[in-house]
């Protein structure tokens, strides 16, 4: 089990030299890195690594048109230690480079290549190597090593090298004093290169991690960075299966930080799953722990987005929906994310803090940031002005109505429950007061009007300055669902406007009543039709007449089996033939009783006849 957290990924970037003073050889750090035999044709010494374990895999890089020569790994280190004739001399470079577990095995050896590419572009000669050993986890630690010449080719040399370092080598490694600029930056600028490279690769494997090559001073990270274990010590501890000092506070700080990644996972998980408001499971933390949640949802949901520096201004992150984020500010400003539409919307009081989270989340994404300012307020009437924040059963009782409203895009908050009322507006309902954010659709116009019908007994009233054309909408909606606008008085066009609207109400309600009245006729008819003497004399005198004394038996038998359309759109023509029916036989449209059958004597049966 790793130590890392779920967003994060391994980064690390150490270079070093192979120099002659300190006893060590190209060819033997090449025999060793490949797991070969090389023979150093300097000093006719061998190298045998071939029962070296844990080599996957070794290539060599040479830049366009380099000697046969130099893809064979002993000529070329060989060649490599001829050129260099100090007894000091440095024979060779060495960048170590971890590999991410999340990166499939396919891809190690394009990874490391393309972090390899600048120094072969330099000119140098790469040897690179694969190890995957076992890490103290048990699981794998797979790493490159990429070794590099220190010159330039040459064909009119001896060695085949150049007389001279390889100036444009060392200047990616090398800064400070005669190579201009401080000391170190060339090594952070190139581990910060092999950290996109990283992530490049990742994001491409389809990994959420990340890799930063900044310490944790530079990240404002609290953790502690682990103290160094060498090749030599780490060794040492395995021969002797025990502990040293220094090994034993690393796996220390390892066994805390996976119990750490642990419990944050846990309380992700209950904070999707719960209702209410999205945070942490309330316990006792240590300072920071609660930020270091949030924090870590945002990076794991926008993992190319540096959000560290936002932890103190968190206030609820909320994670639930998979294709959205909502984060809630402490200052009371919303920033959301939708993959959907590829906008970071910013809405709420003004916040430098919000809006700087949303450049960044809009930066690591490519969406777009779309501002969305407070349109319009409005509350029950006889409210209290001042606002409080809204306990967690009134919030979700809220929600709950929403949603049986058929609004789906709805989240809990203590600033009040957040409503997406189509792509851009939104409502924040904390009770008794709703602010509308974004454009005043009337698809929020009548959200608000139902609010006001169904929780604040049929009234509304507006707070605050509101555009005069959304008033004139609010109020005939507020018409529509019977709810009273407190406190404003509409313009004789508005008011015309409503009462054409309801003339074309009360006409399409009349025209409706009659269809509907149609159709029950028509199914009267064909129950007649089919011998109902209840349905019969239910019909009006003519409808009655046609069906009774216009039709025979099989007449009616025909009308029995008809489609209810074709009866509704023939009833004004059966009415009139019912009529003359009526004026010929006036006793046609009369329905003379059945009579009822006479019961069985004890002891007898009924016969036929």
């Amino acid at each position: 089990m790793t130590s890392l957290p779920a967003h994060e990924a391994l980064c690390h970037v150490c270079a070093k030299v192979v120099q002659r003073s300190r006893g060590r050889s190209a060819v033997a750090a090449a025999a060793y890195r490949s797991g070969t035999r090389l023979v150093d044709a300097r000093t006719g010494s061998a190298w045998d690594y071939s029962r070296k374990r844990h080599v996957t895999d070794s290539f060599v890089m040479v830049p366009d048109g380099a000697p046969a020569w130099t893809r064979d790994r002993e000529s070329l280190w060989s060649r490599a230690e001829l050129a260099e004739r100090r007894k000091d001399s440095v024979t060779a470079r060495e960048v170590e480079v971890s590999i991410p577990r999340d990166l499939p095995d396919d891809r190690w050896a394009d990874f490391l290549r393309d972090v390899a590419a600048p120094y072969v572009a330099t000119g140098a000669v790469v040897d690179v190597a694969i190890h995957c050993p076992p890490a103290g986890d048990r699981e794998r630690q797979p790493h490159g090593h990429i070794l590099m010449t220190m010159r330039a080719l040459d064909p009119s040399t001896g060695t085949g090298f150049a007389a001279v370092r390889n100036a444009d080598l060392l200047a990616i490694f090398e800064s400070g004093g005669r190579a201009g600029g401080r000391k170190g930056d060339a090594l952070v600028r190139e581990r910060e290169r092999v950290a996109g490279v990283l992530n490049a690769h990742l994001r491409g494997a389809g990994s959420r991690r990340r890799a930063d090559h900044r310490s944790y001073a530079a990240r404002g990270d609290p953790r502690v960075p682990e103290p160094l274990i060498g090749e030599r010590r780490k060794a040492c501890v395995v021969k002797r299966r025990k502990h040293d000092r220094r090994t034993a506070v690393v796996a220390g700080l390892r066994e805390s930080r996976q119990l750490d990644n642990e419990l944050v996972r846990t309380e992700m998980d209950m904070a999707l799953k719960a209702r209410g408001f999205p945070r942490a499971p309330d316990r006792k933390q240590r300072s920071g722990d609660a930020q270091d949640y949030k924090v870590a949802l945002l990076k794991e949901r926008f993992p190319d987005a540096d959000v560290s520096a936002f932890g103190g201004s968190l206030y609820m992150v909320d994670v639930r929906n998979t294709r959205a984020t909502r984060v809630l500010l402490k200052d009371g400003a919303w920033v959301e994310a939708d993959d959907e539409s590829g906008t970071v919307s910013l809405w709420g009081p003004r916040s430098a803090q919000a809006a700087a989270l949303a450049n960044v989340i809009a930066v690591s994404t490519g969406y777009g940031v779309d501002p969305l300012p407070r349109t319009a307020r409005a509350g029950k009437p006889g409210r209290a002005r001042r606002r409080q924040a809204v306990a967690e059963v009134e919030a979700v009782a809220l929600a709950d109505r929403w949603r049986r409203r058929g609004f789906h895009d709805v989240g809990e908050s203590p600033a009040g429950v957040r409503v997406a009322v189509g792509p851009r507006s939104r409502l924040l309902d904390s009770g008794k007061h709703v602010d509308l954010v974004g454009p005043v659709t009337d698809e929020a116009l009548r959200a608000l009007a139902t609010k006001a019908a169904e929780d604040w007994s049929g009234s509304l009233e507006l707070d605050g300055p509101w555009p005069e054309e959304a008033r004139a909408r609010l109020w005939l909606e507020c018409q529509r669902q019977g709810v009273t606008l407190a406190g404003y008085e509409p313009s004789p066009e508005c008011a015309a406007a409503w009462q054409a609207e309801s003339a074309t109400i009360a006409d399409s309600t009349t025209k409706l009543r009659a269809v509907r009245s149609e159709v029950r006729e028509a199914d009267l008819v064909l129950a007649a039709a089919a011998g109902d003497v209840a349905a019969l004399r239910r019909l009006d005198p003519p409808l009655r007449a046609f069906v009774a004394g216009h039709l025979d038996d099989d007449q009616r038998a025909e009308l029995a089996k008809s489609d209810r359309e074709d009866v509704t759109a023939s009833l004004p023509a059966f009415r009139q033939l019912g009529r003359v029916e009526l004026e010929r036989d006036p006793k046609s449209a009369t329905v003379v009783a059945q009579p009822e059958p006479l019961a069985p004597r004890d002891g007898y049966e009924r016969r036929p006849g």
